[in-house]
């Protein structure tokens, strides 16, 4: 899925210093509602993700099934609720003045970066562990038939499908780190350059 970004939050100062509090304004209203849509999203595929785990195991229950598949929700849960976590750093942010909402939005795209580098992390696993899942449940639980079931999995049409599909969500999130360290640096760097121009503006007086 994409990330919420803060691209605009890159262009502060392209209409001067009239007017910033609104535009700031604006800016934190959308960033949060950025977040929210990004909530809803997250909260839409855990349950799917949740439902398609326990129908399963129901379907074909055996020890190598219910390990897997307790392994597989505790790291949906915890990525669920460090995701969540991160996304809430969107309702910190501060337009009371531009310095603060510069600080605030570098935290947030910091925030917004570490949520995608635990994306990333956490694919390859999920998608071994899924692997593990389904391959159990066509070997019914045999560990020495595990790789016959594995393979059979991968190699049918459901399974290439749902990993073509993983592996255009990974690229698209790879992209999106690309983009937020790019947005951060912008970021930074206008909130030196702002901080250099508020200490000269205090020296002129």
């Amino acid at each position: 899925m994409r990330e919420s970004g803060f691209e605009d939050l890159a262009d502060l100062w392209q209409d001067g210093e009239e007017g910033d509090r609104e535009v700031f304004e604006v800016m934190a209203r959308r960033a949060r509602r950025r977040g929210r849509l990004l909530g809803y999203a997250d909260l839409g595929l855990f349950v799917v993700l949740v439902g398609s785990i326990l129908s399963s195991v129901f379907m074909t229950p055996n020890p190598t099934t219910l390990v897997t598949a307790i392994l597989l929700l505790v790291v949906t849960v915890w990525l669920s609720l460090t995701r969540r976590r991160l996304r809430q750093m969107s309702a910190t942010l501060d337009t009371s003045d531009p310095a603060t909402f510069l600080e605030s939005s570098v935290a947030n795209a910091k925030a917004n970066l570490r949520r995608v580098n635990l994306s990333l992390m956490v694919i390859p696993p999920i998608v071994a562990m899924a692997a593990v899942f389904k391959g159990s449940q066509r070997s019914n639980g045999v560990i020495e038939d595990l790789p016959r079931g594995i393979w059979e999995w991968a190699s049918s049409g459901r399974a290439m499908i749902a990993l073509t599909v993983i592996f255009l969500i990974f690229l698209s999130v790879v992209w999106s780190r690309r983009r937020l360290r790019a947005v951060l640096s912008r970021l930074e760097s206008l909130r030196q350059d702002y901080e250099e121009e508020s200490r000269r503006d205090v020296g002129i007086d």
